[in-house]
């Protein structure tokens, strides 16, 4: 399987670098390793001294508000992924889904303050690409019933069926989602610039680590950016 970031992308976004790991074997992740990393996220969340009120004025929040406002996406109405887990998680509802292997992500997605994001790899059609959308791609949505129709020109993770995730890691389409007999799974983290790009690659590590001490196994880790924007795997 290939993984590629389209030359567009860096053409908008020099400095962005997408950081991921693939592991095999995760159908049966502890729920209790996760739990160790929801008290690490809470623990993070308390000793941050951020305020819910100026939560906006944080380096890793501003990041991404710029981000979506330059692709076109208005940033109060569509909030990063990382800015609605940190405000549940500000207000003492962190996030708590059935699976932990979409919790312990986000567990770790907050302590780093950087959008993630997790698919099933044996529902990828084809190849990944993170690519600009073009007028007429749409998906449907988890919860959803309907498709979304796509703006031109936002930054979507996609597989040769179409968006799996809208917005760099904002908005995850049904059809490719993690669930409970998920086996082989792929995980991101995203960086828009410089900035953001020491705290991706320690979330991608803390992931991993995470993933390995519940049994996975790691089959590819790697970093894409504008100088070396492709990489291949395979899988059994």
């Amino acid at each position: 399987m290939i993984v590629r970031c389209h030359k567009e992308l860096f053409e908008k976004f020099p400095t962005a670098s997408i950081h991921g790991v693939v592991f095999d074997g995760v159908r049966n992740f502890k729920a209790e390793t996760a739990e160790v990393w929801k008290e690490e996220a809470l623990r993070s969340v308390r000793d941050s001294g951020i305020k819910p009120e100026l939560l906006v004025e944080s380096a890793p929040i501003k990041e991404w508000r710029n981000t979506f406002q330059r692709f076109g996406v208005k940033p109060s109405k569509y909030r990063s992924s990382i800015e609605q887990l940190y405000r549940r998680a500000l207000k003492g509802e962190i996030i708590q889904t059935k699976l932990s292997l979409v919790n312990i992500y986000c567990y770790i997605s907050i302590i780093q303050m950087v959008p993630m994001g997790g698919y099933d790899l044996e529902k990828i059609q084809g190849d990944i690409a993170v690519r600009l959308t073009t007028q007429g791609d749409e998906f449907i949505a988890i919860g959803e019933h309907q498709p979304m129709s796509c703006d031109a020109g936002v930054v979507v993770y996609s597989d040769d069926e179409g968006v799996i995730c809208w917005a760099w890691n904002h908005r995850d389409a049904s059809r490719t989602s993690l669930d409970a007999e998920t086996r082989k799974a792929i995980f991101f983290a995203d960086s828009a610039s410089h900035d953001g790009r020491d705290r991706a690659a320690l979330a991608i590590d803390l992931l991993a680590n995470a993933l390995l001490s519940g049994g996975g196994t790691l089959v590819s880790s790697f970093v894409l950016e504008e100088n070396a924007n492709q990489t291949t795997f395979e899988l059994e």
